[in-house]
């Protein structure tokens, strides 16, 4: 699963200065850059399924063979899409610098629903939009941001649990279950906020102590306020 700040600043995708490269190459990273700022205009205006090699071409004015030259088809376009917001949902999480570690999943809690507010089109993308997409954004080899995000999240829980008497679930499997539980919230709230009637930080930061087993701790603090 994978900053780059690329919501409002399209230069932020390309990940080498072209400075420092001969003109030939500049062109084609250029070239390339163009056609994932376009296609990220066309996924946020029109959605997945406005997103053609054509309407790519059209819209910058090139041949849709030149975009052939970049990538095979409108999959590969949307998986650098993929991988860019994982990377960035990656840095959210990374902000997060609790050292206590059950405080540190409650930012993470906090930053992944953040981060899904902040770009849901992206979110959709990733996750929404097609089940093939999803798949081969997260099985591919270069996908890191998301299993940077999920090792953060492991190591929190490993963290949690050293040194503790009790036994339980394994630190991947609470991970887990804490990642598809933000899942759910931050998806209702993109596709369906009706859904919801309470308020989603609130409803994380609920299932986040009751993963960590910390709502009793949670609770007494706040009856001594």
């Amino acid at each position: 699963m994978f900053s780059l700040h690329w919501i409002s600043t399209r230069s932020t995708l390309i990940y080498r200065h072209v400075s420092t490269i001969d003109p030939r190459t500049r062109r084609k990273e250029l070239l390339r850059q163009k056609i994932l700022d376009v296609s990220r205009e066309i996924l946020l205006s029109q959605g997945f399924a406005a997103l053609t090699m054509r309407r790519v071409a059209d819209a910058i004015d090139y041949s849709p063979a030149a975009i052939y030259l970049h990538f095979q088809n409108r999959k590969q376009i949307a998986q650098e899409l993929c991988f860019a917001g994982l990377r960035r949902l990656y840095e959210r999480l990374q902000s997060v610098t609790a050292k206590d570690p059950a405080a540190r999943l409650s930012g993470y809690a906090r930053a992944y629903l953040e981060y899904s507010q902040s770009d849901p089109e992206t979110y959709r993308l990733i996750f929404m939009a097609d089940p093939q997409l999803t798949k081969a954004v997260f099985t591919h080899r270069d996908s890191g941001g998301g299993e940077a995000a999920l090792r953060l999240i492991v190591t929190a829980f490993t963290e949690l649990h050293t040194g503790s008497k009790k036994s339980g679930n394994k630190p991947v499997e609470l991970a887990e279950l804490l990642w598809a539980s933000l899942h759910g919230l931050a998806s209702l709230r993109i596709a369906c906020s009706q859904a919801l009637t309470g308020d989603e930080f609130r409803l994380a930061q609920l299932v986040t102590e009751k993963i960590t087993g910390t709502e009793e701790k949670s609770h007494a603090k706040m009856q001594r306020r």
